[in-house]
């Protein structure tokens, strides 16, 4: 059967190749040659039939006049309609579509002019001749004929590249139209080399076992997978179903693992419509973290966005940037970038502009230099500001606490205030659980920052100030994921701080989505709000490492604790117990926190932010360090522990 595949597929080749290498102008005359023999093949079956072989001379002769117009017009309504214009080996649904109206308008127009001209009309082209029955049975079998000319290179296409392409044996978890979509495109693109041994139900009832979805069957469900490995000699498996959750796809992944079995993710169908191709990618950790996939309003940000101008700081860094792709998508009438990374700005603004967004405006400078927001306000005069700008990594923090407090308390002041003062509608902090009860100096300023935005608010009431806190982010630089990777990549060990330390995580794109989300709710609103993502559940952070170690096939990678870091927690929270309260909000994943604290305000607050600048900007790292906790009275200073006393290092084992 192999053999006999390749030799059809082989012989299929050449003939196309010769064909599509013709001029494209005798490829059409060809087809339309074919599409008029049809034509006429077609009303002469339909004469057949209606005189039951028996056709009388008178008949034969004044039926070929008849037989030879109705293929002309027929090929020119072909060719009006664009099928002519068509790849045979794509021949779809909108190609059977324009052949229909082609042919019926055709068949229509014969079968009101004969019926017009009647028996006992004028034989002008011998048309009144031809029984009614002729018309209306010809046209069907001229349409049927037509499509199945086109469908058969396609389906003889695919058929051939189904035998050939056996080298890796593949199921697809999905019987959906992700699945459907993917396996139309295996058996389009011989380069895939793939063949579909079967499909795998993603629900657990199974109703789809035992069907089949173009000529493939359903096998099996997800609980069956090791099972439908073994019985089939699978290579890999692809998970093509956007409603497994992570719980689910760990299992399959464990038991492909076990099976020694590939297994790789197909992206979402919006992902895909918008790259334009099918592109799988390797299973990720992020895969495997909890979370379930996030709604988002996306009509609440498009009026929220919509042509507004909109500044984000920190347009370089990791959410900066992913807060400038996402807003530059929303339509919004001009977008000021604004970052000291000048590297970083320049290749943005490259991105966003491949991505057809050219009204992104690129500024170089620093959030804590005052006449360069002032220009900057006064020029471009943003209704909406995305502070994204902070100095965010614990450990260096603490070694320089001086420029923690000048970039994240006074680089927000700023522009804070000058958002107020040029008469911004919407101003929008991005915070960070290391700012609830913090025990850090990053921690510590990123909550005096979300005090003076609250402050502000007072100072400037008609722009809508509001603090977005969430936990850590995927793939954020400095973030534990690449770390990991890099480690692994280079043997090892994996270092990990404590064994019981553990950590809400997010992807940026969620994360950005929802800070978004959460501006769009604040617009309504007066004062100040601060607001909280919800994380899903905690990851301990030993459990992370030791999944990465397994996703990317490194087992023998050891596990090294290595003692909790100047400033860091074992958990984190989201909001205190003591003093906050959090209320739902329109939006599942969005919380808005209400708070009974004994900060200082006023005067008092601003004397101390004052001061708290003065003695950062001279070094004085100890005065600057007391007058935060003033400040900030939640912020303690952690105690170092360690991790696990008489066992140092750990092999990875069963998790």
């Amino acid at each position: 059967m192999d053999s006999l595949g390749r030799g059809m597929a082989g012989g299929l080749r050449k003939v196309q190749r010769a064909f599509y290498r013709s001029p494209p102008t005798f490829r059409r005359a060809a087809a339309m040659l074919v599409d008029a023999a049809i034509v006429i093949e077609s009303f002469v079956v339909a004469l057949l039939f209606r005189f039951d072989g028996a056709i009388s001379e008178p008949f034969w002769t004044s039926f070929w006049p008849f037989a030879l117009l109705s293929a002309v017009l027929f090929v020119l309504l072909l060719n009006a309609n664009g099928v002519y214009r068509s790849i045979l080996r794509y021949t779809g649904i909108y190609q059977g579509l324009r052949i229909a109206s082609a042919t019926s308008i055709a068949t229509g127009t014969i079968f009101l002019f004969v019926f017009a001209v009647g028996p006992e009309g004028l034989d002008l082209t011998s048309l009144n001749a031809t029984p009614l029955s002729v018309v209306l049975v010809g046209g069907v079998l001229a349409y049927l004929q037509l499509v199945a000319v086109r469908l058969y290179p396609r389906v003889f296409y695919e058929l051939s590249l189904r035998e050939i392409g056996r080298r890796k044996r593949t199921l697809i978890v999905g019987t959906g139209e992700q699945g459907v979509a993917l396996a139309g495109h295996i058996w389009r693109t011989a380069a895939m080399e793939t063949q579909i041994v079967g499909f795998v139900a993603d629900s657990e009832a199974g109703e789809d076992v035992g069907k089949h979805i173009e000529g493939v069957p359903v096998i099996g469900t997800v609980d069956e997978i090791e099972r439908l490995i073994a019985e089939h000699g699978v290579d890999g498996v692809i998970i093509a179903t956007p409603k497994a959750s992570r719980e689910q796809v760990d299992r399959i992944w464990r038991t492909c693992v076990r099976a020694r079995a590939e297994v790789k993710v197909m992206p979402d169908l919006g992902q895909m419509l918008s790259e334009g191709t099918i592109r799988l990618r390797e299973l990720q950790i992020e895969d495997l973290l909890g979370r379930e996939p996030i709604d988002i309003d996306l009509e609440s940000l498009s009026g929220y966005i919509r042509g507004r101008s909109v500044l984000v700081t920190g347009a370089g860094g990791s959410i900066g940037r992913e807060l400038s792709r996402q807003i530059s998508r929303l339509d919004p009438s001009s977008l000021v970038l604004f970052d000291r990374d000048e590297s970083g700005l320049y290749y943005l603004g490259e991105e966003l502009r491949r991505e057809g967004f050219d009204a992104a405006t690129l500024l170089v400078g620093d959030v804590t230099a005052t006449e360069r927001l002032s220009f900057i306000f006064e020029r471009y005069r943003p209704e909406l500001v995305f502070h994204a700008a902070a100095y965010k990594h614990v450990p260096m923090m603490e070694l320089q606490a001086t420029e923690a407090i000048v970039n994240n308390v006074f680089g927000t002041l700023n522009v804070a205030r000058s958002a107020g003062a040029y008469g911004a509608k919407g101003f929008v902090n991005v915070s960070t659980d290391k700012a609830v009860n913090p025990a850090n100096v990053m921690g510590a300023t990123k909550r005096l920052a979300e005090t003076i935005c609250r402050e502000l608010s007072r100072e400037f009431p008609q722009t809508v100030f509001s603090s977005v806190r969430f936990g850590n982010v995927l793939g954020s630089r400095g973030s534990v994921i690449p770390t990991f990777r890099q480690q692994i990549e280079a043997g090892g060990p994996v270092t990990v701080t404590h064994p019981e330390m553990i950590r809400y995580f997010m992807t940026i794109p969620e994360a950005v989505s929802l800070i978004l989300q959460a501006g769009a709710l604040s617009k309504d609103s007066s004062g100040y709000a601060t607001y909280m993502l919800e994380m899903g559940r905690p990851v301990r952070i030993l459990d992370l490492a030791r999944n990465m170690i397994e996703v990317m096939g490194a087992t023998d990678v050891q596990v090294k604790f290595t003692g909790l870091r100047p400033g860091e927690k074992l958990s984190e929270e989201l909001f205190e117990s003591t003093s906050e309260s959090q209320h739902a909000t329109e939006h599942p994943m969005v919380y808005r926190l209400t708070s009974e604290t004994d900060s200082p305000t006023g005067e008092d607050l601003m004397s101390l932010v004052g001061a708290m600048i003065v003695e950062s900007r001279e070094q004085e790292a100890e005065s600057a360090i007391k007058t935060l906790k003033s400040a900030v009275p939640t912020y303690s200073e952690v105690v170092l522990t360690d991790p696990s006393p008489g066992a140092r290092a750990d092999r990875l084992g069963p998790s």
